[in-house]
């Protein structure tokens, strides 16, 4: 094989293995939560970043759940939004609102704090 059939090859290989990767990681819906023993970065208390799961700062870990304003059921609602979305549609419009209004301040967030403004 020469240089050339071998670039060509890598041309439609690499897009094609990206595109698997993404296509598997997409087919995870199932929320894991995971209770970290340090602080995150950025004054946040958890963070969700699908498909890998739910960060939570273990400081939270007996925090009713239940609870309106509860950081689980905010952070619950992010991992909807990612299976309403699809990995690839939840990212670009996280990042687009982070963007544009910042991290507090965008629809997926006023989403996500929903229920504890309307103390549901």
């Amino acid at each position: 094989m020469g240089a050339k059939e071998f670039i060509k090859k890598k041309r439609v290989i690499i897009p094609l293995i990206f595109l698997l990767i993404v296509f598997s990681l997409n087919l995870v819906k199932h929320e894991f939560v995971f209770y970290i023993p340090f602080n995150i970065p950025g004054a946040q208390m958890a963070a969700t970043i699908p498909p890998f799961g739910i960060f939570i700062e273990s400081e939270y870990k007996n925090e009713n759940p239940a609870a309106p304003c509860s950081i689980l059921k905010h952070e619950k609602i992010h991992w909807n939004q990612y299976r309403r979305m699809g990995l690839v549609t939840f990212y670009l419009n996280y990042l687009g609102c982070y963007m544009r209004s910042g991290r507090i301040n965008n629809w997926m967030e006023d989403e996500a704090r929903e229920p504890c403004v309307k103390g549901l």
